[in-house]
């Protein structure tokens, strides 16, 4: 006998799944089972109908569209369904170690501020994907958001999603009626209205607003009045109750929550990147204002110390741009430090070539030129790299490279597996020289893991390996997808992030 088959207990066996015992049974219409699964020994939950709903077509129906819809999902933040069964109105979900969010705020009365806005976040993540295959929750309130023991969040109890696009609940006597939580619904869940993505981003901006206050933004005395609450009322700004909230998180909390769907985030996952820029803010004013310090600095330093100045006015200038490729100023100072770099290795070359050897090298430079008819190509960049002319590795930059057969020729650089620049064309003329810069971007290493080692990663929809994988991107945002499975990280200088699946 195995020791699973020793400590467990079951008190009943359904479809495969030896019951253990009860886990919840308040309200709702089903009770929350631990149980046990023979075929591959996990434990599961089982989420069984309760007898006294069985003969109520309305409700059964509800709880089997349930199973239809959340055997549909397939992400990191919903959990999983793994099973269902017809005949004993049973739904097998992944088990969760771990605690709904409203429990976790009974227990410690409230969240850190960044740990708030981290749980939204990988919330929007799972609505995101579940609105992507178009199913809403209608629900969303911290009952229905659990943690687990390592931290991870998941989305549960889709038991009143619905399709987008869809037909609205009716009671039993045919008329509509709203459903959803009182205090987390959207107005147009209680006026009738078109149900959409946009319900789910008003829940969850209700959500967010409990989580960063302490305290809901409607409360009335009452379900009605709590709920005409919500189409009359304007909510008091956050950041009027709790200290820590900045104007931007204030700003989105009640663009969340506007009574307009047209007023809100267009999605939740707008909404989610909006979260992410306060949890790793956009570093694109702070790299131009220490591009403009370095380009400063330049203009009052000796040849040597200023060349150096500037390599990192180019750098700093081009990682603002990189982040932000709108930001006013940063390409006027790319151009004045190219500008300038270019002025002193002009200026090198006619210092240290000597009165003698400038002489003697132009005779012999001219000979070469004008029988074999070619120039050269002063190619610099700020770290070692390849260089490819028309498809041919020609050597490594930075090198001032000979006897280039005057003409049009394809250029481009590279760092094998981090980075290759755009194809550029360039001319040759013959007997002239050719001064070019290419800037590497910085970048950091990003190691890719997943429960089942061997999936295919794609990184911005490009194939790139099978987990586990270390790869070093350039600094700025990447799309990173497992699994079908889709994270964003954002990848700044030296960075050594860990990504799990």
């Amino acid at each position: 006998m195995s020791d699973n088959e020793t400590t467990i207990q079951s008190i009943a066996q359904i479809h495969g799944f030896e019951i253990i015992g009860l886990i919840s049974n308040s309200g709702g219409m089903a009770d929350v089972y631990e149980a046990y699964q023979l075929s591959v020994g996990r434990r599961v939950a089982a989420k069984k109908l309760k007898s006294r709903f069985i003969h109520d077509a309305h409700i059964k129906d509800r709880f089997e569209k349930e199973a239809r819809l959340l055997g549909q999902l397939n992400h990191a933040n919903i959990i999983q369904v793994i099973d269902f069964s017809d005949a004993h109105l049973t739904l097998f979900m992944e088990y969760i170690e771990g605690q709904s969010l409203e429990d976790i705020l009974a227990d410690k009365g409230d969240v850190s501020l960044e740990e708030s806005l981290r749980i939204i976040s990988e919330v929007l993540s799972g609505l995101s994907y579940a609105h992507r295959h178009h199913i809403i929750h209608r629900d969303i309130k911290p009952g229905n958001i659990y943690l687990t023991v390592d931290g991870r969040v998941k989305i549960a109890d889709f038991g009143i999603a619905g399709i987008i696009g869809g037909n609205e609940p009716a009671s039993a006597s045919g008329e509509k009626k709203w459903v959803g939580t009182p205090s987390y619904i959207s107005p147009e869940q209680i006026t009738g209205a078109a149900i959409g993505p946009w319900s789910d981003i008003y829940s969850t901006g209700i959500t967010l607003y409990r989580l960063v206050t302490g305290k809901l933004p409607f409360v009335g005395d009452d379900v009605i009045s709590t709920a005409v609450m919500h189409l009359n009322e304007v909510p008091v700004a956050p950041q009027d109750i709790a200290s820590l909230v900045s104007p931007e998180l204030n700003r989105i909390i009640l663009k969340a929550i506007a009574k307009d769907p047209e007023d809100r985030f267009s999605t939740a996952l707008a909404f989610k990147e909006a979260i992410d820029r306060l949890l790793t803010p956009r570093r694109d004013k702070a790299y131009l204002q220490e591009a403009k310090a370095e380009w400063d600095k330049s203009r009052q330093e000796r040849t040597l110390q200023r060349k150096r100045s500037l390599l990192n006015t180019i750098k700093l200038s081009q990682m603002a741009i990189a982040e932000n490729p709108d930001l006013p100023g940063a390409r006027e100072i790319l151009h004045d430090a190219q500008r300038d770099l270019k002025k002193i290795r002009a200026k090198e070359y006619g210092i240290f070539g000597g009165v003698a050897m400038l002489v003697a090298g132009l005779i012999v430079f001219l000979m070469i030129q004008l029988s074999s008819g070619v120039g050269k190509l002063d190619l610099f960049t700020n770290e070692a790299a390849e260089v490819y002319l028309n498809g041919a590795k020609i050597g490594t930059a930075p090198f001032v490279f000979q006897n280039i057969p005057a003409g049009r020729h394809k250029l481009w650089v590279e760092q094998p597996g981090f980075y290759r620049s755009a194809e550029k064309e360039i001319v040759i003329e013959k007997n002239k020289l050719l001064s070019l810069n290419e800037v590497i971007p910085a970048g950091g290493k990003v190691t890719i893991t997943s429960a089942k080692p061997g999936l295919a990663v794609k990184i911005n929809g490009t194939d790139s390996g099978r987990t586990p994988l270390s790869k070093k991107l350039v600094v700025g945002r990447h799309r990173i997808e497992v699994g079908g499975v889709v994270q964003t990280v954002v990848v700044q200088e030296n960075d050594d992030l860990a990504v799990v699946f």
